[in-house]
This record gives structure tokens, sequence and C-alpha cells, in this order.
């Protein structure tokens, strides 16, 4: 018997011995490396609809892209219309951006570009509008399906006449967003009338593990169309501003000012003018969308 209990113990000393690390140590379970990372933020989706005053296939594109900007909200895509060639609502800058993408390509309307360069629409999938509406879904949900690489987080802030003290010491380049206007009154006398501007400021981030370069921020402002929407047609193009390499998790700050101004107060009539805010990186090689944020 006691043979017994000695060869019993021994064999349990054994096992503890052999096999002791492993039984009482935490297994630890390796994720695959392809698994998606938890980030800040979604990317936002900015699609570009260039179109001109009497294409008769831009309503069609419109319709689609407008119906789902309002389906999925400005936190999720957001769309710009921006004209060209001379219709009454283009710009020297959506023409020079237009031009940018396209190159010696083929040119025409409606031309849809999705994150910039990633991926282009020229033209209609079919006839139908429910075949366009779920060509256009299509594409969108597959660059939302896309890991954020980059959080950009800003503000606006309103000024009349003339820039704040520090504003003003800081940024004198800026200032002619702020100088009164003038103009005559019904007797012919000049008089002195508040013209409201924005000062856009700003941090770009970058929330992935790679180094990121090439890499620009930009942005746009709109005035609304005929409705009131999250849609509008652009009508000022910030000039990039030009980005340093950017290691995982550092940042960049911007500023900008728009060019384009608020109506005089006599013009607005008591109601606020509303001008659409959009801010985006974009890589200058490629062409390519990161981010967008649509600002409030």
């Amino acid at each position: 018997m006691k043979e017994k209990i000695f060869t019993f113990i021994f064999l349990i000393i054994l096992l503890l011995t052999l096999f002791g690390n492993n039984l009482f140590t935490p297994r630890v379970f390796a994720q695959d490396d392809d698994s998606p990372k938890n980030v800040s933020s979604t990317r936002t989706v900015l699609v570009e609809l260039f179109v001109q005053e009497g294409c008769l296939t831009c309503p069609t594109a419109e319709f689609c892209l407008e119906d789902l900007a309002w389906e999925y909200g400005t936190s999720k895509f957001i769309l710009v219309e921006e004209h060209l060639w001379g219709d009454g609502y283009d710009t020297l800058e959506t023409n020079t951006r237009y031009n940018w993408y396209v190159g010696d390509s083929k040119k025409g309307t409606p031309d849809v570009f999705i994150n910039g360069l990633t991926k282009r629409l020229q033209g209609l999938a079919c006839e139908c509008v429910d075949g366009n509406y779920e060509c256009y879904k299509d594409a969108i949900d597959e660059e939302r399906a896309r890991p954020p690489l980059l959080e950009i987080s800003a503000n606006k802030t309103l000024y009349t006449n003339t820039l704040p003290q520090e504003e003003k010491e800081e940024d004198e380049e800026f200032s002619q967003g702020g100088e009164e206007a003038k103009r005559e009154d019904k007797e012919g006398e000049l008089i002195e009338e508040k013209i409201a501007n924005i000062i856009i400021k700003g941090t770009v981030k970058n929330v992935s593990d790679t180094s990121l370069k090439d890499l620009a921020v930009c942005g746009m402002v709109g005035k609304e169309g005929d409705e009131s929407g999250p849609y509008n047609y652009i009508q000022d193009i910030f000039p990039f501003q030009y980005m340093p390499v950017l290691l995982p998790g550092a940042t960049f700050n911007f500023k900008f000012v728009p060019e384009i101004l608020l109506a005089p107060e006599s013009e607005i009539n008591g109601e606020e003018e509303v001008l659409h805010l959009v801010i985006f990186v974009q890589n200058t090689e490629t062409k390519e969308i990161l981010q967008a944020l649509y600002i409030e």
C-alpha cells in the first residue's frame, strides 16, 4: 500500500515538473494581423459631382447622390457639386480642379469622383434612376468600409469688420476678408456696412500605425442651391496646405480664411446666410482623399 502511495505521489510530482508552466501560465491567443483595429473615427466619404447647366443626364446623377446625402448624413458621406465650363455657377477653381483630376483623359458630365481618384464614375451606369442609385451606393459603401487612416477636427469662428487683435497680428495676409464694405445710400453718401467672414482652424491626426506622406489639407466653401440641404455648389476651394511626413500619432494644425464673404447685413434680411464648409486631406500624388469633415 505504501509503495502505491509513493508511486502515485511520484507521478504527480513528475507531471507538475514537466507540464507545470503550461498548466498554470495564462495562454495568449495572437490576433491575426489583418483584423480590424480600434480607431477614434470612421472614414467619411467625399463625393465630388462635376456638372454643367444644360447637361441632360446630370439631373439623374444629382437626384441619386442628393438622395444618398440625405440618407447617410454628413458624418458618413459629404456631397459637393462643382460646376464647369462657364455655366454661370462655375469658378476658376472648380475648372482647375477638374482638369487636375482628368488631365488628358476623357472629359464630360456628369463626372463623379469618390474620395478623389479612388473611384471615378463618368456618365450614368444605366438609364434608370434605381440602377444609378445602387451603383453610387455600392461605391460609397465600399469606401466607407475601409479603415480610416486620419482623423480631422476643426471649428469655425465668425468675425466682422476686422480680425480679433490676436488674429490680426498673426494673420495680416488674411485681413482682406474683414474689411468694411462701402456703399451709397439713397442720398448718394458713402456709408460703411459690416461684412462677415469665417476663420477655420483644425487638426489632422494620423490614427494609423504607418507613416503617411505626400499629403495636403484642403477645403471648400459651398452655397445652397434652390433647395436647402447638405449638398451645395462650390464657390471657393482653398489652396493646398502641404503636410510633412506624418508619423503614427502625429498631428498637423491648419487654418483657412475663405475668400468668399457672407452677404452684407442689408442683404440678409434678418436671416443668417448659410455656407457649407468641407475640410479634407488628399494625397497629392495619387489624388486619393483619405478623410473629410463637414463643419456645422
